[in-house]
């Protein structure tokens, strides 16, 4: 045999090769194409139902009775608390009702420190004034 006809053989099976993968991939894409139309006209019309979950936090507040209790809780696994940039290291909720720490009647706004390993370390708790609203 033919040195020539042994490369024409390969480049014919090649080429044979090539043109079944393209009309392989064409049937493809047909087929996804079709589940696609049919897949929009089933969900035509529907609500969103995924959501970003990156959105922007808010500061926490706590009413008077809410904040005591973080406090105390907090105070006992070890975290620093500051009230107003005051810190507080007693856990008895009577104590700080009589030091006047914290008001039943006022809002709180509650900012958390983390160290490197996302471990609570620190609160600082700060009063709203009377014209601050609530985000």
């Amino acid at each position: 045999m033919n040195v020539n006809v042994q490369n024409m053989i390969t480049l014919s099976a090649a080429v044979a090769l090539f043109l079944s993968a393209c009309y392989f991939t064409l049937g493809l894409t047909s087929h996804i194409h079709t589940a696609l139309d049919e897949a929009s006209l089933v969900s035509g019309g529907q609500t969103k139902s995924v959501y970003t979950t990156l959105k922007t936090a808010k500061p926490d507040t706590f009413s008077g009775s809410q904040a005591i209790i973080i406090t105390v809780d907090q105070i006992k696994n070890g975290v620093q608390i500051l009230v107003d940039s005051a810190p507080v290291t007693e856990d008895d909720p009577v104590w700080m009702m009589q030091q006047s720490i914290f008001q039943f009647d006022a809002r709180y706004r509650a900012m958390y420190k983390r160290d490197v390993n996302g471990k609570l370390i620190e609160i600082h708790i700060n009063k709203l004034s009377a014209g601050e609203v609530d985000p």
